[in-house]
């Protein structure tokens, strides 16, 4: 029992450690100050468990018992403040189990194991319950801790009710051997949960750095490499079926009068609110982002040329009908869009961009605020000249 108490007082102390020195690194982030604490009543638990023998009342009043199920709740709660949700309340409900049945177990060390398994039962149940909802299903840290503290559950629960059968030959015969094994697999579980963390928090760091490398910083939508990669990722699934795909191209009309007029910042804000406010009238499942300056681009699956010029000049009105309020100045913007489609059997989306972007200049020539449509060449109409059609 004494390394397995070592190996789970290593662990919380390893933990709080890594946790720690990743705070001093990042401040910002809330949720390591919940599993700062949460290693802390645990490393405490672990270590006032080991000193049953010379401490007696203190086990006896469930002092172990209650650090151990606040430290385990505190790191619930880091890990809802990681995610941006709210702190659970159901986390309450563990200590609470262990305090109203405490009275009744406090004669027999049996029953007091009884108490204890199915608190620390039902608070890894509800851990690994929200885990899993929140996980991807796919294999990740966070299923896997997820997993952990569900196969904790079971242990826990099948402790109690052994315990409650065999509860006069606690210290002899196989309930001796379970009870001996019951701690060194939840201190091998508590090492790997600590590990599996970590690789959690790097998890959201990488993630965190593609997203500043996918997305643009000033809108907030995906930049030109995140849309092109997000595209080609798109275009794969749809590939070789039967349907239509549109591109649209966006440009703010006449961007350098407004910049030049009203200032850079509030040039920056014009592009910030188009991108507002074409993000609310595209469809969930199209894919908007800027891939310049003043221009935007959008990639509009399973969607016919004249779909497209639904969702675009939706886009293009949400953008002109109200004015633009920068430092109590209201700017009045306008937009001009080229829509190009193909089917997705026969689609290169070189060509349908550059197609897009040839509608986009005749919307221009024609004097802008309206939308341009041009059919690109295709291997099957190769001689065919492309056909453009403009409204306003």
């Amino acid at each position: 029992m004494f390394t397995v108490g070592l190996l789970a007082e290593a662990a919380c102390a390893i933990g709080c450690l890594i946790v720690v020195i990743t705070w001093v690194r990042d401040r910002s982030t809330k949720s390591y100050s919940w599993w700062i604490l949460g290693f802390l009543l645990s490393f405490l638990g672990v270590i006032l468990a080991a000193q049953r023998q010379t401490l007696p009342q203190l086990s006896a009043f469930g002092v172990p018992g209650f650090f151990a199920l606040f430290g385990a709740g505190a790191l619930w709660c880091g890990v809802r403040v990681f995610d941006q949700r709210p702190l659970p309340v159901l986390a309450l409900l563990p200590p609470l189990i262990w305090a109203v049945g405490l009275p009744f177990a406090y004669p027999s060390y049996a029953l007091r194991q009884i108490d204890y398994n199915l608190a620390i039962g039902t608070m890894t149940l509800l851990i690994g319950l929200d885990l899993w909802r929140s996980s991807s299903r796919e294999l990740s840290p966070r299923l896997c801790i997820a997993l952990i503290c569900l196969f904790e559950t079971v242990v826990s629960y099948s402790q109690a009710i052994a315990i409650f059968v065999m509860r006069d030959e606690i210290g002899a015969g196989p309930l001796r051997g379970w009870l001996t094994f019951a701690p060194f697999q939840s201190a091998v579980a508590m090492v790997a949960i600590v590990v599996l963390g970590i690789l959690m928090i790097g998890e959201r760091s990488e993630r965190r750095l593609r997203d500043l490398a996918m997305n643009d910083q000033l809108t907030g939508v995906l930049n030109r490499r995140g849309f092109f990669e997000t595209c080609a990722a798109r275009l794969a699934k749809l590939s070789g079926k039967s349907c239509e795909i549109a591109i649209a191209l966006f440009d703010i009309d006449y961007f350098k009068a407004i910049n030049d007029k009203h200032g850079h910042p509030a040039g920056d804000e014009v592009i910030a609110e188009f991108a507002r406010r074409a993000a609310r009238a595209i469809r969930q499942g199209d894919v908007f982002g800027r891939i310049g300056g003043e221009e935007f681009a959008l990639l509009l699956p399973n969607t016919t040329i004249n779909d497209a010029r639904l969702v675009v000049d939706r886009v293009r009105a949400t953008f002109s009908d109200a004015p633009i309020l920068h430092d109590n100045i209201q700017i009045m913007a306008t937009a001009s869009a080229g829509i190009s489609n193909a089917d997705a059997r026969d689609i290169v989306l070189d060509r349908l961009m550059s197609a897009a972007d040839s509608a986009l200049y005749a919307a221009k020539k024609a004097g802008r605020n309206r939308t341009s449509i041009l059919h690109p060449v295709t291997p099957t109409d190769r001689d065919a000249a492309p056909i453009v059609r403009s409204s306003s």
